[in-house]
């Protein structure tokens, strides 16, 4: 949480977790990560296998709904990743972690193994190549909001802000030219049509479909400046960067 805890002004519906491996803010009424937030850098990519070991999070108090297995199956949606597997391989433990409800939320299968995988891809081989990130990924609800099992939301889009910097560099390098990635992606079909590029937008954008206040502990001269940048032009180019599907 060095570059600032999300802030939505209403604390009534988050309970803030530290599961070691990640950080979290869950929501007892839609049951499901308000936001997960992460770092990632060359030590977490080992080597241990996927433990796939879903399960409820006992660390949630007694009168919570604790979501378990069932209140995905058949229900048409994936058990998606906020904090993904494949980015906690440094210990059996933390790669178990992330298959706690609690950094689950659903997705279409389409865009869990589509445009979702593909950035979380992406995100690692930037750190195999020598880069630093600091992550927060979560959902956008409408309302009324769908939900599935017992009363679990299902999130219209499912965005995911990463900053950028260089593994010998700490939060306090953060500045004006430091590079934001800032995607949103529709949780509806035809998303799996599309690249991860496709869906890149800005941290403003997203905190305004949110509500929520994004790395407010960054100075605000320097905020004001990346969190305004969308930095579609700079992106690897892709089979498909355009047609952008309605959120």
């Amino acid at each position: 949480m060095a570059l600032g805890t999300p802030r939505d002004g209403d604390p009534s519906d988050e309970y803030f977790l530290d599961e070691q491996a990640f950080v979290l803010s869950y929501s007892p009424e839609r049951r499901v990560p308000n936001w997960v937030a992460w770092q990632l850098d060359r030590k977490h990519l080992g080597h241990v296998r996927r433990k796939n070991d879903f399960r409820a999070d006992l660390a949630l108090p007694a009168r919570f709904y604790r979501v378990k297995d069932s209140d995905y199956s058949h229900s048409g949606y994936d058990r998606g990743h906020l904090c993904p597997s494949a980015d906690r391989q440094d210990s059996a433990e933390d790669n178990s972690r992330t298959f706690l409800f609690t950094n689950i939320a659903p997705q279409l299968h389409e865009l869990n193994a589509g445009p979702w995988e593909q950035l979380e891809r992406y995100a690692r081989q930037r750190v195999q190549h020598g880069a630093l990130l600091y992550v927060v990924a979560g959902g956008v609800f409408n309302a009324p909001t769908a939900t599935i099992g017992n009363g679990v939301a299902v999130p219209a889009e499912s965005f995911k802000i990463i900053v950028v910097l260089k593994q010998e560099q700490g939060p306090g390098d953060v500045d004006e030219n430091t590079e934001v990635l800032a995607v949103s992606m529709p949780n509806q079909r035809g998303v799996g049509d599309h690249e991860w590029t496709a869906f890149v937008t800005s941290v403003d954008a997203i905190e305004q479909r949110t509500g929520y206040d994004f790395l407010n502990a960054v100075p605000e001269r320097v905020q004001r400046v990346i969190e305004a940048r969308s930095p579609a032009r700079s992106l690897p180019r892709t089979r498909q960067q355009a047609g952008r599907l309605a959120p």
